[in-house]
């Protein structure tokens, strides 16, 4: 009894002091730009370009209104591939697939009329990028795998329009990665893994487009 009396007051006080809860769903594109989307420079020993295309991403959020004008927002992301645009066909080689998994915390600032607004935000987060390929060569199965899991941050805005407690949500939102460095590629050939260096000389950026709908609660 003393829990729910608790929670109770705790949700009473929530409502007086205009905090809010909810969560979104969201999915929409996501564009490489600059080096994350230029061709590599073959003749250089380091990674110049990542000559990425487009993915599509989806995701889910918490948001927290500390504020009536004011929403904290917790987020996650999934991109399913970013293919790489200029890749060629070789027989028993897959193209590589580039995974990205964004886990991000921020705040938005809100201006709404009616039911109808725009926002403004940004903050930082734990971005994990995963590039891996498999298949054979002269019958040999091979595969190779590398990760980079570093900090980003991001900003943006968007156009909101509510009806009861749902609400739509659009949003542009501009991505940098600080994920420049050397790191590791695990190679695995005829279940032989072997390690070698590879240095990264850009960091990523991209721009997201999406579209989402916000459940409130209270």
């Amino acid at each position: 009894m003393k829990r729910l009396a608790t929670l109770a007051i705790l949700l009473t006080a929530a409502t007086a002091y205009g905090v809010g809860f909810g969560f979104g769903g969201f999915g929409g594109i996501a564009l490489p730009m600059g080096s994350m989307a230029a061709e590599d420079d073959e003749q250089s020993e380091a990674l110049e370009g990542g000559d990425l295309g487009m993915s599509p991403k989806f995701g889910g959020k918490v948001l927290i209104g500390v504020m009536p004008a004011l929403d904290v927002e917790v987020a996650f992301a999934y991109h399913l591939n970013h293919k790489q645009k200029n890749w060629e066909l070789i027989e028993g080689i897959d193209a590589p697939k580039t995974t990205l998994i964004p886990i991000t915390f921020g705040a938005n600032y809100k201006l709404m009329f009616d039911g109808m607004g725009v926002y403004f935000g940004g903050g930082g987060g734990f971005y994990m990028e995963k590039v891996q390929d498999t298949g054979e060569l002269e019958g040999v199965p091979y595969s190779f795998e590398v990760s980079a899991n570093k900090p980003g941050i991001y900003v943006g805005g968007g156009f909101m329009y509510s009806f009861g407690k749902l609400a739509l949500d659009v949003s542009p939102r501009f991505n940098y990665v600080m994920n420049s460095g050397d790191y590791s590629v695990d190679v695995t050939v005829a279940g032989q893994t072997q390690s070698f260096p590879v240095t990264k000389d850009f960091k990523d950026t991209y721009l997201d487009v999406l579209v989402g709908v916000n459940y409130y609660f209270m």
